[in-house]
């Protein structure tokens, strides 16, 4: 049973995406009292890219009880396969899905963002009234005691902090740093690269499974194939680019035609998959990277794309997020355990914790991304040299082991009671909330 905290604080939430829809799981076995406000006029949006979830991602699902209802709409990796966006010939396949589902006791899952959004939204407690569509913010005053959010529609909510977990556009994140006054980001947000992608019934030519990534100069290609769909993710270099970009359909069926003579799997062309891909989920958008130097000011505080962006490329951006959510969960119970009515001071050092458990690997992670997304484009000769004669020769165990060290180094919600699965490989935080057992079973 989780210690209850007091119902007089309460926490904002901008933003019902993933991560956001998380957190207010993660608050609400906190016994901490939140709402959560969504721009758009439903938080239900099903068009939307594929997310890969990873081993420490579906933990944290499996602790707040989602992760069986969740697998219907699952689809498992297991073999990893890399071929040539030209010619559609295979550099290398390895089982590296299975080896570390294997290894961590949990699957390499494909999902819809929509879905994962659905499955959080309907399964949180008392949705109806803790989750509020149309609710757009405009401004925001922070005093003393808490914080007041004024939206669009002329509403206002109160509340003790506000977080941030609105977008790599996020409107908390540009009034958190007018507050603060913060000097530039390192690496502000930037669109660097276009993606095309969607979901599609299964053809000819892909194996259940399989995780393709066709490479090329200036171009690659991801999908994930299940039994009777898959999704696809495309992406190409541009110049960057500040500022939101909406492009229109037929601007994403003019791509999907220059796109058409790519190969995305053995034998198979993009036009192939176009075909059978459902339009309605099919987009075309700028994928941007960024990262924040501050993620906290005073009463307000930063989290997912709202803080960090990378390519979907390792698709980890939702792990990432979710697994910070999870971090910030903690520091908020913590606090509110020993001080029940916590001053800005005191609430400034949690967000502080926060960001400095998560700053280094979040830091990593983007650097990685970056270097990832340029690396399988070809962007020099070095990464086309690398890229066609190194990396088929890099053995399956030593990818494992790099892959391996993040899993492990997966977050957990510290109050939450939780009996971990048998796993090859332990895991580096644990609850320290014990499973209460009962003496007669």
């Amino acid at each position: 049973m989780v210690e209850s905290t007091p119902t007089k604080f309460r926490a904002i939430i901008v933003g019902a995406g993933p991560v956001g829809l998380y957190l207010a799981h993660a608050l609400c076995r906190a016994n901490i009292d939140y709402v959560v406000l969504e721009q758009h006029d439903t938080v239900l949006r099903y068009q939307g890219a594929g997310v890969l979830l990873y081993p420490q991602t579906l933990r944290l699902l499996d602790q707040i009880g989602l992760y069986e209802k969740a697998e219907k709409d699952f689809i498992i990796n297991h073999t990893h396969t890399d071929l040539l966006t030209g010619n559609g010939r295979v550099i290398k396949s390895t089982p590296l899905w299975s080896i570390l589902a294997e290894r961590h006791a949990y699957p390499m899952a494909g999902l819809s963002r929509g879905q994962l959004i659905a499955l959080l939204y309907e399964n949180l407690p008392e949705k109806e009234t803790r989750v509020k569509a149309g609710a757009a913010v405009l401004d925001v005053k922070v005093h003393e005691k808490g914080v007041k959010v004024h939206l669009k529609d002329g509403r206002t909510e109160e509340g003790s902090i506000l977080i941030g977990v609105d977008g790599v556009y996020s409107k908390t994140r540009q009034i958190m740093q007018q507050l603060a006054q913060t000097p530039p980001d390192t690496w502000p947000m930037t669109a660097t690269y276009q993606g095309l992608y969607g979901c599609f019934h299964s053809c000819h030519g892909f194996e259940p499974g399989t995780f393709y990534q066709s490479r090329g100069s200036g171009i690659v290609s991801q999908i994930m194939v299940g039994a009777d769909r898959g999704h696809f993710a495309i992406l190409r270099p541009i110049p960057p680019t500040a500022g939101l970009k909406r492009y229109t359909t037929e601007d994403r069926d003019r791509l999907a035609e220059e796109l058409s003579n790519i190969s995305v799997g053995p034998g198979v062309r993009f036009q192939d998959m176009w075909e059978l891909t459902v339009k309605e989920t099919a987009a075309m958008v700028n994928q941007e990277e960024g990262y924040c130097d501050k993620w906290y000011h005073e009463r307000v505080v930063l989290a997912g794309d709202a803080v960090h962006k990378a390519t979907s490329v390792t698709g980890l951006g939702v792990n990432t997020g979710i697994n910070s959510a999870a971090v910030l969960a903690n520091e908020l119970y913590r606090t509110l355990k020993s001080e029940p009515d916590p001053g800005t001071g005191a609430i400034e050092d949690a967000f502080a914790r926060y960001q400095q458990i998560r700053d280094n690997e979040a830091s990593r992670l983007h650097a990685v991304g970056r270097k990832q997304i340029r690396g399988v484009t070809w962007e020099t000769w070095a990464d086309w040299f690398f890229d066609r004669f190194v990396n088929p020769w890099i053995g399956v165990d030593r990818v494992v082991e790099i892959i391996g060290k993040l899993i492990k180094r997966g977050q957990i919600l510290e109050y939450v009671p939780f009996k971990d699965r048998k796993v090859q490989v332990p895991w580096n935080h644990s609850p320290t909330a014990q499973v209460i057992r009962d003496p007669l079973s």
